[in-house]
């Protein structure tokens, strides 16, 4: 069996925090109703952009991860992420690079048109962004950001997911005698915990079922976090 490194478990469990993070802001961005006061509409702009935030982060690691192997992530991406109308995956996915780079660089307020469907505020996709050069633009691949949003949720986590399986990682299994050596340095450079409880952490005997399970317990998340959010503009309430 594979044991995992410990640059490739850093890297799961930061994959897993930026997909988590993505879910939470779109979870928060779809709770929004007319009428928006000036404090809603500043709230909803902040969740659309964390979730472009995070879900950008989360393909950049990806994208630069190395010691992943096979890591065919950015290809698969590129190939699958296209839809009718909108045939070049690369330039789908620089999309919604810029408009996060634009968002973070620029202060894009990415909510600042909008449409309403009931009660509820569909807002209009940037129709262009352009790199930080201006020298080159990409169009949006729907009107409606909540559809772009959809039509990323439909490709990006499937495709880390088949990444990640491809790699064998849910299969691999954690060093125990390296994690144990690893918690006991954290205790001891702990700025956080006092000297008694210090003496009682490192006087306690590491048991290797203790790694395993935070470890498949951080799988577990991790798949939770790949899966897709459900993207549809809610039911009328």
């Amino acid at each position: 069996m594979t044991t995992l490194s410990f640059e490739n478990r850093d890297m799961l469990y930061s994959l897993s925090w930026y997909m988590s993070a993505r879910q939470t802001a779109l979870r928060a961005a779809l709770s929004f109703r007319t009428q928006l006061s000036v404090t809603d509409q500043m709230d909803m702009r902040l969740h659309y952009s964390g979730y472009f935030l995070n879900l950008v982060a989360a393909t950049e690691l990806f994208r630069e991860t190395t010691s992943l192997q096979p890591n065919t992530f950015e290809t698969q991406l590129y190939s699958r992420l296209v839809f009718d109308g909108f045939q070049d995956g690369e330039a789908n996915y620089s999309y919604i690079r810029e408009l996060r780079n634009a968002v973070v660089h620029r202060g894009l307020n990415i909510t600042s048109a909008l449409h309403i469907d009931g009660n509820f505020p569909m807002v209009l996709a940037e129709p262009k962004v352009q790199n930080q050069s201006r020298k080159k633009t990409f169009v949006a691949f729907d009107k409606y950001l909540l559809h772009i949003i959809e039509k990323c949720e439909s490709v990006v986590g499937s495709v880390m997911l088949d990444c990640l399986n491809a790699a064998g990682i849910f299969e691999a299994a954690v060093d125990v005698e390296a994690t144990a050596a690893e918690y006991r340095d954290a205790i001891k450079q702990s700025h956080a915990m006092p000297d008694f409880a210090r003496a009682m952490a490192l006087a306690t005997e590491f048991k290797p079922e203790w790694a395993e399970a935070a470890h498949g317990s951080a799988m577990t998340k991790l798949r939770e976090a790949l899966a897709p959010c459900n993207a549809t503009k809610p039911s009328l309430s």
